[in-house]
């Protein structure tokens, strides 16, 4: 019996297993795009069980088990999934269309927002997604290299100051060429508020924290912004919470930075014998000796390797009805140099909460902190840590034990240390007097404590559908407490018996916002939109410092003590600036074909007289969307997209002084005795600097955009420049000048961005985006043509390197030009502006004509006129430059890396 029982189970589990055998079964196809091209890498599955998955091979193909029934789900990024009933059929050929997802994407503009097919000016894209993973003080150097005419670069390696960003070149001389930063629709406070440092204030805003960037280059997309939108606009989107959502991350990214290169000098042997060779050659007895040192300044002052570390924790949560964001951020950066380091503690916290249907109210909060420790960069100065660097002896040591300060320094004869390094053995002091440069930065201090705080509220309305009011209000209060103490032992501070300057910095400004816009469609085809807005902002600025000399003590390196110094001086200033606007926009386009824009804005600013404060500015776009047409929809699996569009625009400079319209009395002491004098002869007839913006702009794309390129013809033309001119010195106004509107400068070039999608399935995406720059600026006209040198002064000098002339780039680099070098007696040799040579004696600055054939002779005197014989070297700005981003991820892994170039 049990026998009988276990044949049959046997029996059944046999039968079993065969029918589960026989319902199951391999098929094999081929997965493509329209135009029959393989797609590699397309996701084939069950959609019942998702575990049955395959992926397509280099030509398009799989093969999958699968039972006799089901429903296939074949998937590609770009592409539409398309969902397939299995049949009796054993293979299958499928093809994808592509989505257009891409030009759904919507993108940030001027108080709004708009689909990317939709917009008709130039702006450029960057998500914050794609810069998280860096590690840098602020997002502007984040951004560097990353979009087509928008130029990055930074003045110096000192961790926390403020880089240089410029969008379609410099367009302005006397006012200011940095854009317009707005986050989250609200303008922030940009400009410096360092005291004795640089000091960014685009550092505060945390880069984990960004959603977004959008950057407007052309009138089109900047018009709306008017008179602050000369330079361009950079829009900031900030991370909000998700709809039915609660997520908590922590990211940590910690890296090394490194010097990329250093100068290549002598050590401290080929000194020796260089040196020596060179005093002989002129019968001069030997200078230096053979001491054994080989010290490198260099390392001595820079790191070998500078940490650096972010750290960053959100909280992203979500009902049905309200929206909640919080970040918690630290960031460490140690400078390249021994004596820079930069902290940032942040926190920001939003929300937004559905009232009902009809309202929504939300708003932001955020609070920041940077401390950074800085140093002495004076390119001329001893105590600059390059120049002290680049010119100490190679043989004499750093560190002397035997000297009462531990430093190698000179001792008088009393043995008390002097404010230079010591020489011996040598048999000459270093050229200059230079100082040991380590005991200066181990002596003194560099110290920012910047605090900054932002508020942004708002209030939505949807009135009727379509008809949107929106209400929100701004406020950014920025505070440095920047401090700089020399010490009186050594280095900086020691002529002043030690030094000490505290200054308190702040800038707070407050903006207002009214929006009302509206959106309809008409017939299916007239799609119309319309905005109006109401703004109001005001900026004060507001400076203190102190000073203290002849230190009772180098104890007092922290803050001014009353009674600490022998002299102590006490500086502050208070200045204002407001702006009201009214703007108006509307766009149309018929059936996403035909696209027209217009947009005008009125501006008032307490800048300029009552007579010449308000100024209309407008600008115009048209596109043309040939992929929508008829004519095209066969083409458009392979050319998904060509969109042509061209703008033109007025907008206007904000960028200089407060009061330049007014007459001003300044304070001045007579003596002992407080007074007041005339400082600025005011011209109530200035009006507003304008800049002309012309584009005409192609945007292409292949394979569902997979592949796209945007090319840009632009060309901006600056006029009526707010400019100083000379004046006669008989006439007794202040600083010999007066404010004018004159000049003229013109920007124009192509910009260039590509973006290709190489590989993009379930696992891998590789992709690469690349933009070019070509750019060219011209000085056209100037105040009754005269030139322009260094620091803005019409007097010609030796220290006048750069120039505005008219007819030139913009501070074209200007001297003498250089012929070469005398080989009988190594003496430099110029060319006159009539062509002929001369030589310059180095011992006596004697300038004697050069005769080839005979070199060494010096018997006919000549000269070298700072006026006459001086002309333009070259172009100090880049005339293209750009950037290669290439990105590879594979699944949870991601490999990039930037070139940036010009």
């Amino acid at each position: 019996m049990k026998n009988t029982i276990r044949k049959f189970l046997l029996m059944s589990l046999l039968l079993g297993v065969q029918q589960i055998i026989a319902q199951q079964r391999t098929i094999s196809g081929v997965v493509t795009e329209i135009n029959s091209l393989p797609l590699p890498g397309a996701s084939v599955s069950l959609k019942s069980d998702s575990s049955v998955e395959t992926s397509t091979d280099i030509d398009g193909q799989f093969q999958l088990t699968t039972p006799n029934t089901g429903i296939l789900v074949i998937s590609y990024v770009g592409f539409n999934t398309v969902e397939i009933p299995l049949t009796s059929e054993n293979s299958y050929s499928i093809s994808l269309s592509v989505q257009d997802s891409i030009l759904d994407e919507v993108i940030v503009v001027g108080y709004g927002v708009q689909k990317k097919k939709d917009v008709t000016g130039a702006i450029s894209q960057i998500k914050g997604e794609d810069l998280q993973n860096l590690i840098t003080p602020s997002f502007d150097q984040q951004l560097a290299g990353r979009a087509a005419g928008l130029q990055i670069t930074t003045a110096s390696g000192v961790i926390g100051e403020g880089p240089r960003i410029r969008i379609r070149g410099t367009s302005s001389i006397n006012s200011s060429n940095a854009p317009l930063i707005v986050v989250d629709g609200v303008p922030i406070i940009t400009s410096n508020l360092g005291g004795t440092s640089d000091i960014n204030a685009l550092a505060d805003i945390n880069t984990n924290d960004i959603e977004s960037y959008e950057v407007l280059k052309d009138g089109a997309a900047t018009a709306i912004y008017g008179s602050r939108a000369a330079n361009g606009v950079i829009l900031i989107t900030t991370k909000k919470g998700k709809k039915d959502s609660f997520d908590i991350n922590y990211s940590v990214q910690t890296g090394l930075g490194v010097a990329m290169g250093r100068y290549d000098l002598l050590n401290g042997d080929q000194f020796t014998v260089i040196s020596n060779e060179k005093t002989r050659n002129r019968n001069f007895p030997d200078f230096a000796v053979e001491t054994g040192f080989n010290t490198d300044w260099q390392k001595v002052v820079f790191r070998n390797s500078s940490y650096q570390t972010n750290h960053n924790l959100n909280l992203t949560s979500g009902t049905e009805r309200g929206r909640y964001f919080l970040s918690l951020g630290y960031s460490e950066q140690e400078g390249i140099a021994i004596a820079n380091d930069f902290k940032r503690y942040n926190v920001r916290a939003s929300i937004e909460q559905d009232l009902n249907k009809n309202i929504t109210i939300g708003g932001s909060v955020a609070a920041n902190r940077n401390e950074i420790h800085a140093m002495n960069k004076n390119s001329n100065g001893l105590g600059g840590i390059m120049l002290n660097a680049l010119s100490q002896l190679p043989n004499v040591p750093v560190l002397d034990p035997t000297n009462p300060t531990g430093y190698n320094v000179m001792l008088n004869a009393f043995g008390e240390p002097q404010n230079e390094i010591g020489f011996a053995p040598n048999l000459q002091r270093v050229s200059a007097n230079f100082y040991n440069i380590l005991y200066a930065l181990n002596d003194g201090r560099y110290k920012s404590n910047l605090t900054r705080n932002t508020i942004n509220a708002y209030a939505n309305a949807k009135i009727i559908p379509g008809l949107n009011y929106r209400f929100q209000v701004g406020y950014d209060y920025a505070n440095n407490d920047d401090r700089t103490f020399w010490g009186p032992n050594h280095g900086d501070g020691y002529g002043y018996n030690g030094l000490f300057q505290q200054y308190n910095i702040s800038e707070e400004m407050y903006n207002v916002q009214n929006i009302l816009s509206y959106e309809t469609t008409i017939a299916d085809q007239h799609n119309i939109g319309l905005t109006g807005v109401y703004e109001v902002q005001k900026n004060t600025y507001r400076f203190v410092g102190a000073i203290g000399r002849d230190v009772t003590s180098d104890f007092f390196n922290q803050n001014i003590i009353s009674g600490a110094f022998g002299t102590q001086e006490i500086s502050g200033s208070v200045s204002e600036n407001g702006i009201k606007s009214l703007v108006g926009r509307a766009t149309y386009n018929f059936d996403e074909r035909y696209y027209l824009q217009g947009s005008i804005r009125r501006d008032g600013i307490s800048k300029l007289h009552p007579d010449n404060r308000w100024q209309n500015l407008a600008g115009f776009s048209a596109g043309w969307n040939l992929s929508n047409e008829s004519f095209w929809q066969d083409l458009k699996e392979t050319v998904s997209l060509v969109k042509l569009r061209g703008s033109f625009a007025e907008t206007g400079n904000t960028g200089f002084g407060n009061y330049a319209y007014q007459g001003l009395y300044g304070l001045y002491n007579y003596g002992d005795l407080n007074g007041v004098a005339y400082n600025q002869f005011g011209n109530q007839e200035l009006f507003w600097e304008k800049s002309s913006k012309i584009d005409i702009g192609l945007d292409v794309g292949f394979l569902n955009n997979r592949f796209r390129l945007s090319a840009d013809y632009f060309r901006n033309t600056s006029e009526d420049m707010i400019m100083d001119s000379a004046v006669p010195p008989s006439l007794g106004i202040p600083d010999n000048s007066i404010t004018i509107n004159a000049g003229k400068m013109i920007n124009e070039g192509f910009e260039f961005d590509v973006y290709l999608g190489l590989v993009e399935n379930k696992d891998f995406k590789w992709s690469i985006n690349a933009n070019l720059t070509l750019n060219k600026n011209k000085v056209v006209e100037l105040p009754e043509g005269t030139d322009i040198f260094l620091n803005y002064s019409t007097v010609a000098d030796l220290n006048n390197n750069n120039i505005i002339r008219e007819g030139e780039v913009i501070h074209a680099l200007y001297g003498y030009e250089y012929h070469g070098v005398n080989l009988s007696n190594g003496y430099p040799v110029y060319v006159k502006a009539d062509g002929n040579l001369v030589q310059v004696n180095v011992t006596t600055n004697g300038v004697y004509e050069y005769n080839p054939d005979n070199p060494s002779a010096m018997d006919v005197p000549s000269e070298l006129s700072a006026t006459l014989d001086r002309k333009i070297l070259g172009n100090p700005t880049p005339t293209y430059f750009g950037g290669i981003n290439n990105q590879f991820k594979y699944q949870n892994f991601d490999l990039n890396f930037l070139v940036r170039y010009s």
